[in-house]
């Protein structure tokens, strides 16, 4: 390990880094040749684009919890990073790029240097430096990693090609630190101040109604918000983000919290009077509205100064997640009256019910999209990871499907990037190769980057054959199905067909032609057996349903009906409660 692009391998290694996702470049070379090589543990994935190697470091990070590591030359791959990077950024999620560029000239105003790589990082990076010395290579990196990891978002160190192509200096030559292990490197987090917590007991304990939203940070304490719920008789929310923290069979868990999520999530957040927020960053800004009477209790591992859009709080419980839940747990008083809990079980059991109803209801030859994913509920593995898209795609994954135990489930949810699915699911292939992996995406966003890295699936496809299956589910509908509902929803406007409709291509074709497995499914009534026979399979596979365009997702649906916004989810004959199921807002802006 004589050389500066070995220490950094070897480091990466000592950080718990099993693999790297980049484009060679000839400034990187020395680097890709270091993690190429087999010495330190490291694969280095090859991807068409480096903003699919940013994309599938976030999602590395986010399926892991380990830091995401990607490389690229600077110029257009400092700006094609930067997709990958703000979504770290907006979805909190650590992820360390580094940047290989010519020169450390990086302020000349010469026409080849107008890519500022260091202004451009440090816009959306909590770190970002640049290396000029292999002497400083080590520390750079070190700081990189502890910045990405306690601030939960991305950094960047731009190092020079004659930097990465040097012998490491003595100090880094010989550094035992470069094989030991940072592994493990768990940001601190602050003990429970128990004032705060006897606060938060006391508001919680007085509350009648109690709903619980868990987000992404959530995730370590999902026992804990299982048994809080059942103490306080409370109905649970998930964000996107935390889709896979809980099971949906639990009869409290209501589903997704957002603008589009489920109608029951609507109501009781509306409808409760104490709300608990746990680890629920990334629940969207300014939801839920909150009334006057409403009280917020909200436990999470950071100061409100540091969460953009958090929801304001009467108590603010900033400390380890599972800590503070351990400590507040003692402190509930179990409720007696238990009315509040029956009725979000009872909404919730109706609303799946009339979901999995509709799902079996189609018109004309096309198949139906709700279909699509509820016949894949019926069916999905166990341990199965499921992706999303941006689109309709992401509609019918936030309402139709229905995860077990075990279950993993993420997207590209701040930044919504199109076709970020495509190289989340390589990613999620790739740390998890004995699971089943299904991404389910539509064409729109397919067409707009995903198919490029279908390309690299080939590259892997004596490794992926006899994996489990890696499904491309691609819901072909030649429309930009989510854009063209908002038209229809807000502006009454069915279609702006420049804007919408998307070109015909046969996906399954396309997959053949890689020499990928392709199938074709238009026919509503083999949809299931379709299903089965794929995840019955093994390697990777291009599913392409020809799905209706004129199938509304509920959001939609529900504000083409014209229906008032949900009044309540108590005390409800269980008719009546049917009804206004369907009746029920667009989510939580509408609260």
């Amino acid at each position: 390990m004589a050389d500066v692009s070995g220490f950094v391998a070897a480091r990466m290694r000592a950080w718990g880094v099993d693999r790297v996702f980049g484009v060679p470049e000839r400034t990187v070379d020395a680097l890709v040749a270091a993690l190429h090589s087999g010495r330190f543990g490291l694969e280095f994935v090859q991807t068409r684009h480096a903003e699919s190697a940013a994309l599938m470091a976030c999602a590395h990070a986010k399926l892991t919890g380990r830091a995401g590591c990607c490389l690229a030359a600077s110029g257009v791959g400092t700006l094609h990073l930067l997709t990958g990077l703000y979504d770290a950024a907006l979805d909190r999620r650590p992820v360390v790029a580094v940047v290989g560029v010519e020169a450390p000239s990086y302020g000349t105003k010469r026409r080849r240097r107008t890519v500022r790589a260091l202004e451009l990082s440090a816009e959306v990076c909590e770190f970002a430096e640049v290396v000029s010395e292999p002497s400083l290579m080590g520390d750079a990196l070190d700081r990189a990693f502890r910045a990405a990891l306690t601030d939960r978002g991305p950094a960047v160190v731009l190092v020079s090609r004659a930097v990465l192509e040097s012998e490491a200096p003595g100090r880094l030559a010989g550094d035992p630190a470069a094989l030991m292990a940072p592994v493990g490197f768990d940001p601190p987090a602050p003990r429970p101040q128990r004032q705060a917590l006897r606060r938060a007991a006391e508001v919680l304990n007085g509350g009648r109604r109690v709903a619980i939203v868990v987000g992404q940070t959530g995730a370590r304490a999902s026992g804990q918000v299982v048994e809080a719920a059942d103490l306080l008789g409370a109905g649970i929310a998930k964000t996107p983000l935390a889709r896979d923290v809980l099971p949906d069979d639990l009869p409290c868990v209501a589903g997704v919290a957002g603008p589009l999520g489920s109608t029951v999530v609507a109501a009781l957040l509306r409808d409760c009077d104490t709300l608990l927020l746990v680890g629920a960053t990334d629940l969207d800004p300014g939801t839920p509205r909150r009334t006057g009477s409403q009280r917020v209790v909200s436990i999470d591992t950071e100061a409100p100064a540091r969460r953009d859009g958090a929801v304001p709080a009467d108590v603010e419980v900033t400390a380890d997640i599972a800590a503070a839940l351990d400590e507040l747990i003692p402190l509930l008083r179990r409720k007696r009256e238990r009315g509040w809990r029956k009725e979000v079980e009872r909404a919730v059991e109706d609303w799946r019910a009339e979901g999995r109803t509709k799902a079996k209801r189609f018109f004309g030859a096309a198949v139906s999209p709700r279909a699509v994913v509820a016949e894949l509920s019926e069916r999905l593995p166990e341990r199965s990871v499921v992706i999303t898209d941006t689109g309709s795609a992401m509609d019918w994954w936030t309402r139709h499907l229905e995860l077990r135990g075990g279950m993993r489930a993420t997207l590209s949810h701040g930044l919504a990037a199109p076709g970020a699915s495509v190289p989340y699911a390589v990613a999620a292939r790739l740390a998890f190769p004995d699971r089943p992996v299904i991404a389910l995406v539509g064409d729109g966003a397919l067409q707009t980057s995903g198919l490029n890295e279908l390309v690299t699936v080939r590259g892997h496809l004596d490794r992926f054959a006899e994996q489990p299956p890696l499904v491309f589910c691609v819901l072909n509908n030649r429309d930009r199905s989510r854009l063209t509902w908002q038209r229809r929803t807000d502006y009454r406007d069915p279609r702006l067909a420049p804007s919408g409709e998307v070109p015909d291509v046969s996906y399954a074709e396309y997959a053949r032609l890689l020499g990928l497995a392709g199938v074709r499914c238009d026919r509503p009534g083999a949809v299931g057996d379709v299903w089965t026979d794929i995840l019955g399979g093994k390697g990777p596979v291009v599913l392409e349903f020809v799905v209706d365009g004129e199938t509304p997702p509920d959001w939609a649906e529900e504000a083409q009906r014209g229906h008032p916004a949900a009044r309540s989810v108590r005390r409800l004959p269980r008719g009546r409660l049917r009804r206004l199921l369907g009746t029920v807002g667009g989510g939580l802006s509408g609260l």
